[in-house]
């Protein structure tokens, strides 16, 4: 046997021995390209079906082992992602003036006149759906697609949020720098103006703590927290400044009060709103434009999106990142485009998380699932129900 045989002897020798796994985490375990870019979050059912809309004007239906189930087109681009009802039905707001609900088949259930919106919808713990538009109007539906009611929260006013809803079902919607609480007659209980926002505008979807305080972001960069009653309770200005995404990127929330904050870098409170660690050179000098997730082993995971290449081909491109609640790097996965989109957990661990590349990713984790925990993640759970104690 000659040297160049003996050496790939033994570096097969050396891989077999190695164990080289495919299947660590942090490595892909499939992609799924579409036909339009992805800013919107993942969703998941009870079955494990991963819901997604593109750019494309579709949604998209994918078994956890990557294979296309079906595909429904829209007559408008989605930016939103997909809520879903405890029934399985999927619920999506395409740019189309209508909120559309589709079965866990991919067939048309109903759709229903709203207007514009860019945000997800919220499920009621009694099916209603709510739907906050960009004319100012804030929609009730119920499962059976009849309108129950509509609410003029400000004439002229816009929100490209998804409303969050409380412990007690009161419902959370800003528009513009007002956040308003609204009980499930669409009855306006307080509205709570913010200060010191550049353009009048909240930058982020809301995350609600475990004493029911609603948390969010502003494009000044600050971090606030307000009362179930509207009274503000802190703000921080520790984010320098907010970037903008599709749905943005709101506060993540672990079981002990720990606040996880995306920006042009990653902030980490104590339940006190102090300084718990933050992540500046570890991730770059990208930014976090979504919102992050915590696993249920404690991982926190998040997209950051940095340059690369040389100076003259140079291009924006997004990392997801797994650390752990201490703030030490565990992995990093490059995607091929920037990631507006926030993640999704499944309950093998699975991590699925779209990107303007047109690709939905499937990376590997040794999370089994989200943690149990106030706000997890996007609309806190994996149904994107928006709702404290919502989904499976």
């Amino acid at each position: 046997m000659d040297k160049g045989h003996r050496i790939l002897m033994f570096c097969a020798m050396l891989l077999l021995i190695s164990g080289c796994k495919t299947d660590r985490p942090g490595t892909l375990k499939w992609k799924y390209k579409t036909n339009g870019s992805i800013e919107s979050s993942p969703a998941i059912g009870q079955d494990g079906t991963v819901y997604i809309t593109s750019m494309d004007s579709c949604l998209y239906a994918f078994s956890p082992e990557g294979d296309l189930k079906w595909k429904y087109q829209t007559s408008g681009k989605i930016y939103a992602s997909p809520s879903i009802g405890a029934d399985g039905t999927v619920y999506i707001n395409p740019w189309d003036v209508y909120t559309y609900a589709i079965t866990p088949e991919g067939k048309l259930k109903w759709k229903c006149e709203t207007w514009f919106t860019p945000s997800s919808p919220a499920i009621g713990h009694d099916g209603t759906i709510y739907v906050a538009a960009d004319d100012g109007h804030f929609y009730a539906i119920t499962p059976e697609g009849k309108l129950k009611w509509q609410s003029k929260l400000v004439v002229g006013g816009e929100t490209w949020f998804p409303p969050a809803i409380g412990l007690d079902g009161t419902l959370y919607v800003n528009v513009r720098n007002v956040i308003y609480a609204v009980d499930t007659l669409g009855n306006l209980k307080w509205s709570f103006e913010v200060p010191g926002s550049w353009s009048l505008t909240i930058i982020s979807s809301m995350a609600i703590d475990g004493e029911g305080n609603i948390c969010f972001c502003t494009d000044g960069g600050s971090f606030c927290v307000i009362t179930p009653q509207g009274k503000l309770k802190i703000r921080l200005d520790i984010l320098q400044y907010v970037v903008w995404t599709s749905e943005w990127t709101s506060p993540a929330i672990d079981a002990d009060g720990t606040i996880y904050l995306g920006g042009n870098h990653f902030s980490v409170l104590n339940s006190d709103y102090t300084e718990k660690w933050r992540l500046n050179e570890e991730i770059g000098y990208g930014n976090v434009e979504s919102t992050p997730i915590i696993g249920s082993d404690g991982t926190i995971y998040f997209a950051v999106n940095d340059m690369v290449g040389k100076r003259s081909n140079r291009k924006l491109v997004g990392y997801l990142y797994a650390f752990t609640p201490e703030g030490k790097r565990k992995w990093r996965y490059r995607v091929g485009g920037e990631i507006k989109s926030s993640p999704a957990i499944g309950s093998d661990g699975t991590v699925y998380v779209g990107s303007l590349d047109s690709c939905v990713y499937a990376i590997r984790s040794d999370s089994k699932g989200l943690a149990s925990s106030p706000w997890p993640k996007f609309q806190h759970d994996n149904q994107n129900t928006g709702r404290v104690g919502g989904g499976n």
